[in-house]
């Protein structure tokens, strides 16, 4: 278990609170309780970044609901980065069916015990690790790219294509001595040795989101 990543629970029942903390510390997770939404968003703009977490919010809550503050959530961006789990004492269809729908993992209804909470924030607790090596890998993916100059990554998609260094010179109205200085300097830059690395690399970078565009 990553105890590196924080549980933070947000519930405006002080029993639920502390119920809810004992089980997870027991585990052992790191966890920060808070009673309402705006303390909770008030400790997460505060924390460190990159922020490891997972979410259990209350869902009828004040002055914020569970619904409003995951809103929050996804606002600054933590949408794919922290998954939230709801808890609630009275749910209702639709509101379970739009919080799942807006990306939240599951939700549970109160009274819960050790059994039905703790198997999920595991599950949650899995999914973050995969979310954040996604995004970590995606934001290197992204800065690699943009260590390019323009003419080096306009080399790198002419190559990609299976174009020769002749053709590219052409196509750039340069000599092919200065296509092979931009494509060793690129291949440099990106940590590759030969064009199917390189596709390797883009193809990678395509599906994170990042580098050359499909044609």
């Amino acid at each position: 278990m990553n105890t590196a990543v924080t549980v933070y629970v947000c519930d405006d029942e002080e029993g639920v609170r502390k119920s809810l903390t004992f089980l997870l510390e027991e585990v052992p997770l790191k966890v920060s309780a808070h009673a309402s939404g705006p303390a909770l968003l008030a400790a997460i703009d505060a924390a460190p970044r990159p922020l490891r977490g997972i979410f259990v919010l209350d869902q009828h809550m004040e002055p914020m609901t569970g619904s409003q503050l995951h809103a929050q959530l996804l606002a600054r961006g933590l949408g794919h980065r922290s998954p939230v789990l709801f808890l609630s004492g009275k749910s209702t269809l639709p509101v379970a069916v739009e919080a799942m729908r807006k990306g939240a993992i599951t939700y549970l209804e109160k009274p819960f015990t050790a059994q039905t909470v703790v198997p999920w924030v595991r599950e949650a607790l899995e999914t973050e690790a995969q979310w954040f090596e996604k995004s970590r890998r995606s934001d290197e993916l992204r800065a690699l790219w943009q260590r390019l100059t323009p003419r080096q990554k306009e080399v790198a998609e002419l190559v990609v294509d299976g174009q020769l260094n002749k053709t590219i010179a052409w196509d750039m109205d340069v000599s092919p001595s200065m296509v092979e200085q931009h494509r060793a300097r690129m291949f440099a830059n990106l940590g590759v040795k030969s064009a199917p690395e390189l596709a390797t690399l883009v193809a990678e970078m395509r599906a994170c989101g990042t580098g050359p565009a499909i044609p």
